[in-house]
């Protein structure tokens, strides 16, 4: 994952994939606008509906 000012970019995907097995086709690039990138991390950080409270 990197950033450039306005935009999150996940690249250089490391994929569980069979010994001795060519990948069928190479994962491509992802961007993201870096204000709503933010604004969803933060929202998934906060969101604890998971959590088991006993």
């Amino acid at each position: 994952m990197q950033r450039f000012v306005k935009v999150v970019q996940w690249s250089d995907w490391e994929v569980p994939w069979l010994a001795n097995t060519p990948m069928p086709y190479p994962l491509s690039e992802l961007h993201f606008d870096a204000s709503q990138y933010d604004a969803e991390m933060a929202r998934a950080e906060a969101d604890r509906w998971w959590q088991v409270h006993s």
